[in-house]
């Protein structure tokens, strides 16, 4: 009986070893020939698996507004992306303010366990993150931020058992109108001041 047990337990065990030895290579190899993924006109950059698929669509804003969206999705036969950059600079000055908010609300109304939910930022550029283990145990994680009345909604979502795909969020960089990297000062009250230009590659 021990030997029997001491078996099964090997076998499972070597079952596991299996499967993250399959999901260790596939990220490996999904990662190979990523991109700086750029455009200039909606001021940003980001690292995608390959060039996106890139549709204009409309955004129902908290108010009632249809606001002009354009969505970009990639996926590297793992986990799949979307950016979503959301024009707000037609709204109001209290939408505007709103959208980050509003928009982990629409997320957090899905359904699923939200394991992670708070403020974050990149370069100084405020926002949220939310972190959801969705119902068929898939992952979603998302970054909201706000920049200069364009809302950027960074989305990956992983099947189960997958490498968290946390790192397309980190890669988002906000760009001026000659493509240079923005980052500011940011004191405690939450204004902020242009930091030193980083001149574009």
């Amino acid at each position: 009986m021990v030997m029997e047990i001491r078996r099964r337990f090997a076998r499972m065990a070597g079952a596991a070893i299996v499967a993250v030895s399959v999901w260790s290579l596939a990220a490996v190899s999904s990662a190979q020939g990523w991109i700086d993924y750029v455009d200039l006109e909606q001021r940003f950059r980001i690292n995608l698996p390959h060039e996106p698929a890139v549709e204009d669509s409309a955004f129902l804003g908290e108010y009632g507004d249809e606001l002009p969206v354009r969505i970009y999705t990639a996926s590297d036969g793992i986990s799949d992306y979307k950016v979503s950059v959301i024009d707000y600079r037609s709204a109001g000055v209290t939408e505007n303010r709103a959208s980050i908010a509003f928009q982990a609300l629409q997320y957090r109304r899905r359904g699923g366990e939200v394991t992670h939910d708070a403020y974050a930022q990149i370069d100084r550029i405020e926002g949220h993150q939310l972190q959801i283990t969705n119902p068929d145990q898939s992952r979603t994680f998302v970054a909201i931020h706000l920049h200069r009345g364009r809302l950027y909604v960074v989305e990956a979502n992983a099947p189960p058992g997958a490498p968290p795909p946390g790192l397309v969020q980190q890669s988002l960089v906000m760009l001026d109108e000659y493509g240079n990297h923005v980052r500011y000062e940011l004191d405690a009250d939450g204004n902020r001041a242009r930091a030193r230009t980083v001149e574009a590659d």
